[in-house]
């Protein structure tokens, strides 16, 4: 009995050992990953240390090739078996592009079901691809928001076939959900469901319906007057009225962690999908949308702040932490903004309103001014986006 302890304590001091030496290897690789990645939504970087068959391995994948490089440098160093990718795999070098299948696509933190939900994509979107593991493919969105996705949310196309589909006219889908059927009649088959903004690709026209085919070569028949042009996005003309408007569609819809369409959304996913509807590409996250557009005037209150403006909250920076943005609404007029939280509801910022917030006042950051202020970076024009261009026609008249 004696030595059965003598062993166990043996163990226990090994293993007190030998976890500082890990939590030192942990720093260093996430020190590789602060160096070379600015954002890891936008870069991809999964690197951890495995132990297989008692050695250690690094193991993972990331997109950045200074990451990579300074990776084998530190696995070489410390002695380490390196089993680290560089994306895009060999799969997905020549024909990276996929489109999005699904009315609302999920996109996940893992390969598996039950991870976080980040983002979500709608139908058409085009997406890169840079990974396939066990049936999930880790997907790249227009915003550049990296997350997997399960083999039904896309069809992969090889770049002749994408460009092929980009011949075909699109329209936009314009209520705020419907359906596709199996006949020019809605009272035939329910083929798919739609929702606001997705992408649909028309191989010909009945009467009062579009017949449309999906890129996993589904097909069925949409109501002419549930879709609109491509006008919408080529003008690249966007005004506040059109964009509330759509705003306020979402009215009553509930939130969802994660969620960026009108079945279910969250703060910024609300404000991202009324802009995209209207041909913008807004930032992913309210933590990223508010670097983007130019500052408003609220030194002396709100009332300089104008239809369309989004207003951030969270906590400003101080000496002791860093500002840290959590929630962000669409300014109305009169200080009044509409914003996801728990529902789409509105709020005002005005203390003599009934529906004044004083917890949004306190938490008030800034406000950005989108409209006029696209700079093709965190605010892009939907038909000058490197993703779109993949399925999208120049010509004006070809949609």
């Amino acid at each position: 009995m004696k030595k059965i302890y003598y062993i166990f304590f043996i163990l226990i001091v090994i293993e007190a050992c030998t976890r500082p030496q890990q939590r030192l290897l942990k720093d260093q690789i996430n020190q590789i990953s602060t160096n070379n990645i600015a954002d890891k939504r936008l870069e991809y970087f999964n690197v951890e240390i495995k132990s297989i068959n008692g050695k250690k391995e690094l193991s993972g994948a990331t997109v950045s090739e200074k990451a990579f490089r300074q990776l084998q440098t530190f696995a070489q160093k410390e002695k380490l078996d390196f089993n680290v990718m560089l994306l895009p795999s060999n799969k997905f070098k020549e024909n990276p592009w996929a489109i999005v299948t699904l009315s609302v696509c999920n996109i996940r933190a893992q390969g598996q079901h039950s991870a976080e939900l980040i983002t979500q994509a709608l139908m058409g979107t085009p997406v890169k691809v840079f990974q396939e593991k066990d049936g999930w493919y880790l997907i790249q969105t227009p915003d550049r928001y990296f997350g997997w996705t399960g083999s039904s949310g896309i069809a992969l196309k090889k770049n002749a076939e994408m460009q092929k589909w980009k011949t075909l006219k699109k329209v936009l889908y314009k209520e705020q959900n419907g359906f596709a059927y199996a006949k020019a009649n809605v009272q035939s088959t329910i083929e798919f469901d739609l929702v606001l903004a997705d992408l649909l690709t028309v191989v010909s026209s009945e009467k009062k319906f579009y017949k449309i085919i999906l890129p996993d070569g589904r097909q069925g028949f949409v109501k002419k007057q549930e879709c609109s042009s491509l006008e919408i996005w080529r003008k690249k003309n966007i005004n506040a009225k059109d964009v509330l408007t759509t705003a306020f569609k979402f009215k009553g819809i509930p939130y969802l962690w994660g969620g960026a369409s009108a079945k279910m959304s969250d703060c910024s996913g609300f404000v991202k999908t009324a802009y995209f509807f209207h041909g913008l590409i807004l930032q992913r996250d309210a933590s990223q949308q508010t670097f983007y557009g130019k500052l408003a005037d609220t030194k002396n209150g709100y009332r300089k702040l104008q239809p369309g403006d989004l207003v951030f909250f969270g906590r400003k920076a101080s000496p002791e932490k860093k500002e840290r943005i959590t929630h962000v609404g669409m300014c109305i007029g009169n200080q009044e903004f509409i914003h996801e939280s728990g529902r789409v509801h509105i709020n005002s910022l005005e203390k003599n309103s009934d529906k004044y917030a004083p917890d949004y006042e306190k938490a008030f950051v800034r406000a950005r001014r989108i409209i006029g202020h696209v700079d093709g970076k965190g605010i892009e024009w939907v038909v000058d986006n490197e993703f779109y261009k993949q399925i999208l026609q120049k010509q004006a008249g070809s949609d």
